[in-house]
């Protein structure tokens, strides 16, 4: 640790980065905690009198709130202020702003297209670096919040109330778009208003004109007039719906963490915006198709040549072409069915984005590349973190088919319960990536995490058998070593930011089939939150399983409350009651599900490949964090975009000097087509050379992370009958009950959810409960519908609702 006292301003920059790392691992001890109205913060450089340890914590408390508060002043502002340029864009007064600003920012390194870029795209690129500073700040000075309901005052309840009921109370249940909440609706109608407000002030000054002149013969009508008009008008548009449509598939947006949305949710905002765009470029299309057509200028559909407006029409159709194509078969009946079809469909993105930018040239491009942007750069990251092969991987297969991968992790490596990883099996395909949740804890001490994998498709059939077939070839000659290798990259940890489930006291988790799996996760990590006495917890969690088979209860078999939590063994831990039950919809015998094929599927079968044993141990590699991609990197993603962004627009700077400038003059013009060329190399060198530099300088500084354990890592094995881990499994009743022991079993029916949701409201009264709900669609509709009943009956009892899905 370095001494704050008696420091020099001479240090050279491996000093001074040392220093730097050296605060932020100190700045991890300071403790906030808010005790009834105030904040306790424990300074781990303060020594000696406790009162002036305790005025120097209270003005840290008071620096880092008013950080807080500046960075959330600092991220409304900046949207609001986005949000109110795309108002004003078609106005008269946005026009003057617009041609004020560019008198500041057009000068002969800029160029003349630096007036959109300063004002559609700096204000995304600053509003992602303000939410990653917070979101540190958050990370590192976490605030408590335990001033209870009675004790704040009532205006505050309300808000409190309000705001919880936008994010938790479903509206509507079903619908084409699914279960919407009210922040669903509220962000919809947004959207559309903006969009409906800029078409508007673009179309009825415009019209006005049109009808109040003078029909030329020989010209185009004034119906022909209006056409033209109207195309244009859409046109203007699709910028501010390309730039939302990218922010939701960036997986590691800082934005969506910043609101507490969760990639996997924002998956279908992606979807909705995916729609928008297309509906404006399809319409966008088929209007400027008619006009040509009506004036028998339809070459002009084919035509390369930019119009003085510095537009090109061919880019524009081979773009709509593309996009077309990701739209149809991104429908649900196609996705559902050809997922590999869709997806690799999806990729023709690149092409709508390159045709795009030659379609509307790069000034116009400034309109929509913010959102691109972080998009592109999360999408290096993840193509690099995609290259760490992982090995070392222990599989295997449960009575109900269920596949468990238990995949090695190193010392650093954050996640949080409900967290999920995207897995791509080169030894069954090399292209699909695979979204799986976590089903263990990062509070184990444990140097793996758990996913479990149900074959319900093609690509997780494949797993299953070939995992099946080397658990055969292995119990016939237990000296082959594992043929298939279990060999995989992987992506994320991605999800919610933080454990939110832990706000309420009582938890009701609906699954359905392998629903459960992120539940067992949350089992878990309450179970171990409980045996180190933390404070705040839930205290009541029932668990409601559908299942169609009673085989599916052996996942339950790794989780041993009282092993996890002694505490529970003896009925000493009485701040938590756990209830399991499971609706088994087959009406099948209990013992059903212990008839299959012991030498394949018996229990304690495993086949763990472990890389090449010829090469040592060294050869393993594991999971970490050292790809920035998740929440623990936000300093290294502040210093990507940075740079990112700096690079590109150094680049820009040197072609508009020494490339565009000298080669464009009124009798011969620089190639427009070219100039849209010279933007993609900018944009290449800004994120691939000056971002992964940065990438390169981060990894070595933490390199610090090593393996928690390998020395057992050193073949492919298959557990055999004196091995201890099997003598334990085999010694049943000597170990404490299961998570399967304890559930109760209910045959031949389904859940019945109002039943249960009126025992939990007349049981919790007055009190709020967190409804999560993990599985098939039909079983998330019924139970927000019968969540939002309660709520809707006015009982003090208040159902939250929030849907934990991994569809795509």
């Amino acid at each position: 640790m370095i001494s704050c006292r008696g420091l020099r301003c001479d240090l050279k920059l491996p000093q001074l980065y040392n220093l730097a790392t050296s605060l932020v691992e100190a700045s991890a001890h300071l403790d906030f905690s808010r005790s009834e109205t105030t904040m306790r913060i424990v300074n781990p450089f303060s020594h000696g009198d406790s009162t002036r340890s305790d005025r120097h914590d209270a003005d840290y408390a008071i620096v880092v709130e008013a950080a807080r508060i500046c960075l959330r002043v600092a991220a409304w502002a900046l949207t609001l202020f986005w949000v109110a340029l795309w108002l004003l864009y078609p106005t008269t007064p946005g026009s003057y702003f617009k041609q004020d600003l560019a008198t500041h920012v057009v000068s002969s390194f800029f160029g003349d297209s630096a007036t959109y870029y300063v004002m559609y795209a700096c204000p995304v690129i600053a509003l992602a670096t303000v939410a990653l500073l917070y979101l540190e700040l958050t990370k590192r000075f976490p605030v408590k919040e335990e001033i209870s309901d009675v004790k704040r005052s009532k205006l505050h309840r309300l808000w409190a109330g309000f705001t919880r009921n936008l994010w938790t109370q479903p509206m509507v249940v079903r619908s084409p778009l699914g279960i919407l909440t009210g922040i669903d609706l509220l962000g919809i109608g947004l959207v559309l208003f903006v969009v409906v407000c800029f078409t508007t002030n673009l179309t009825v000054p415009r019209f006005d004109s049109i009808n109040h002149g003078e029909e030329i013969p020989g010209l185009e009508k004034k119906w022909q007039a209006k056409l033209d008009k109207s195309g244009e008008l859409f046109g203007k548009v699709i910028p501010f719906a390309m730039t939302l449509l990218f922010l939701p598939v960036t997986r590691g947006s800082p934005i969506l963490r910043l609101i507490h949305v969760p990639s996997e949710h924002a998956v279908r905002y992606h979807r909705w915006l995916g729609h928008l765009t297309m509906i404006l470029i399809t319409t966008h299309g088929v209007i400027y198709s008619i006009y040509y057509h009506s004036r028998h200028e339809t070459h002009m559909v084919m035509d390369w040549k930019y119009s003085t407006e510095g537009i090109s029409n061919f880019p524009g159709v081979i773009g709509a072409t593309a996009g077309v194509i990701m739209w149809v078969t991104a429908l649900a009946p196609v996705r559902s069915r050809f997922f590999n079809f869709f997806y690799g469909t999806h990729q023709l993105y690149i092409v709508l984005f390159v045709f795009y930018a030659w379609h509307v040239g790069k000034g116009n491009m400034g309109k929509c590349i913010g959102g691109i942007f972080l998009f592109f750069i999360d999408r290096f990251l993840r193509f690099v973190q995609s290259q760490k092969r992982i090995t070392g991987v222990t599989a295997q297969v449960l009575p109900s088919g269920v596949v468990e991968l238990k995949i090695p992790i190193q010392q650093g490596f954050e996640y949080n319960a409900l967290s999920f990883m995207y897995i791509n099996v080169p030894g069954i395909s090399r292209l699909e990536w695979h979204p799986f949740s976590s089903a263990s804890s990062s509070l184990n001490i444990s140097d793996t995490i758990s996913i479990c994998i149900k074959p319900l498709g093609d690509w997780t059939y494949s797993l299953h058998s070939a995992i099946l077939d080397n658990l055969a070839s292995l119990s016939m000659d237990p000296k082959l070593e594992c043929p298939f290798a279990l060999k995989l990259y992987t992506e994320g940890p991605y999800g919610h930011e933080s454990d939110y489930f832990l706000r309420y006291k009582h938890l009701l988790l609906v699954a359905g089939g392998t629903g459960i799996t992120p539940f067992l996760a949350i089992l878990t990590d309450l179970l171990k939150r409980h045996q180190l006495k933390q404070e705040k917890l839930p205290l009541s969690v029932r668990v409601i399983w559908s299942v169609r088979c009673i085989s599916e209860l052996c996942i339950l078999r790794d989780i041993r409350p009282a092993l996890i939590c002694p505490s529970l063994a003896n009925g000493g831990n009485k701040s938590l009651n756990l209830e399991v039950e499971v609706f088994v919809t087959r009406n099948e015998a209990m013992n059903d599900y212990t008839q299959f094929d012991s030498k394949v599927l018996k229990f304690e079968d495993t086949c763990i490949d472990k890389g090449d044993p010829s090469k040592g141990a060294s050869n393993v590699d594991a999971v970490s964090s050292l790809i920035p991609t998740t929440s623990s990197q936000n300093l290294f993603m502040v210093a990507m975009i940075l740079a990112s962004v700096a690079g590109f627009v150094l680049m820009s700077g040197l072609f508009n000097l020494y490339v565009y400038t000298p080669r464009n003059s009124p009798e011969s013009p620089f190639s427009l087509t070219l100039d849209v060329l010279l933007f993609f190399i900018s944009t290449l060198v800004g994120i691939v050379v000056c971002g992964g530099a940065v990438l390169l300088l981060w990894n070595p500084a933490r390199s610090y992370i090593v393996p928690r354990s390998s020395s057992s890592r050193n073949s492919s094995t298959i557990v055999s009958a004196t091995d201890p881990v099997k003598e334990e499994r085999m010694d049943v009743e000597s170990q404490p009950a299961t998570l399967e022991d304890m559930c109760t079993v209910i045959k031949g029916s389904r859940p019945p959810f109002q039943e249960i949701f009126e025992t939990a409201a007349t049981k919790h009264d007055g009190e709020e409960i967190g409804v999560l709900i993990c599985g098939p669609k039909g079983l998330q509709e019924s139970a927000a519908s019968e969540c939002r009943s309660q709520n809707f009956r006015n009982r003090r009892a208040q159902f939250h609702f929030h849907s934990v899905c991994f569809d795509l």
